[in-house]
């Protein structure tokens, strides 16, 4: 019940602002740089911002509750004396994982996997303010055309 209040309570805030989040957090002089100089470890700001890894690291982020949430519903419905009779009839612990709750949680990667390859097709904000120009969607050269 944890991993839904903190998966959710994220989720609540708009895409627009976790975005602008990021670029506060990989900016030139964002908490990373500014952590990386003070302690010595860099000598000038890395270039974390305006390129395809802040795409993924926004476009993950952003994504992450409409993976998890499908997953956790699937996991719940699970019965656990599943796992108890695989343990009684000798299977160590990975393999009971591997064999009976593993392929029991498949439904739930499949339709988180669905939903966040469809709600990426449509992603404008995140690719538009963390990739500015260098790092286009597909939905941007469908519009755009050839």
């Amino acid at each position: 019940m944890a991993l839904i209040v903190l998966v959710l309570v994220p989720y609540l805030t708009s895409g627009l602002v976790r975005t602008y989040a990021w670029i506060v957090i990989l900016g030139d002089g964002g908490l990373i740089n500014n952590l990386l100089l003070d302690h010595g470890l860099i000598s000038s700001p890395l270039p974390l911002i305006y390129n395809r890894m802040a795409v993924y690291i926004g476009m993950v982020h952003i994504m992450l509750p409409m993976m998890i949430l499908p997953l956790v519903s699937v996991m719940m419905g699970i019965d656990k004396s599943l796992m108890s009779a695989a343990r009684s009839m000798g299977a160590r612990p990975s393999t009971a994982f591997w064999r009976v709750f593993f392929p029991l949680s498949m439904p739930g990667v499949r339709s988180g996997c669905m939903l966040v390859f469809v709600i990426c097709l449509g992603f404008y904000i995140t690719p538009a303010a963390l990739g500015v120009g260098r790092c286009h969607a597909i939905d941007l050269h469908c519009v755009a055309g050839p």
